[in-house]
């Protein structure tokens, strides 16, 4: 419980400093695709899957990211909550990924979020959603 808590407090701190950093990262070509990166268009329940997207520096300084994926299930629970960190030089693109591998069928929302750290949660480009189904 404690945990959804915080979750909510930062949600609603990303909220009121979205201005913040908003255009130095560039989100784009979100993927679910397999281990050898192929995408999958229909996950199944059990099966790994790497949630993927291409990062980019639109900025001419160096960029330290926290690549956040929040996988939500159809009743608004969060099922999965992951992250990477890292850095990007001025116009450097990465493809950033994290796995998850979902345990029941069902549709799930996942958010992509790009902050400048963990600590201080300063948003790098505005949430990305996606849908997505499970069988």
């Amino acid at each position: 419980m404690k945990f959804l808590l915080v979750l909510l407090f930062v949600l609603a701190i990303i909220g009121i400093n979205s201005a913040y950093g908003y255009g130095e990262v560039s989100v784009s070509n979100f993927k679910v695709v397999n281990s050898l990166g192929e995408e999958i268009n229909s996950p199944v329940v059990d099966q790994q899957l790497n949630l993927q997207t291409s990062l980019q520096n639109v900025s001419q300084n160096e960029v330290d990211w926290a690549y956040v994926v929040q996988v939500i299930d159809s009743s608004g629970a969060i099922s999965d909550l992951n992250y990477a960190t890292g850095s990007l030089v001025a116009n450097q693109t990465l493809t950033a990924a994290l796995s998850w591998t979902p345990h029941t069928s069902g549709t799930y929302e996942i958010q992509i979020l790009v902050w400048d750290n963990l600590r201080d949660i300063d948003p790098l480009a505005p949430v990305s959603t996606f849908n997505m189904t499970v069988t």
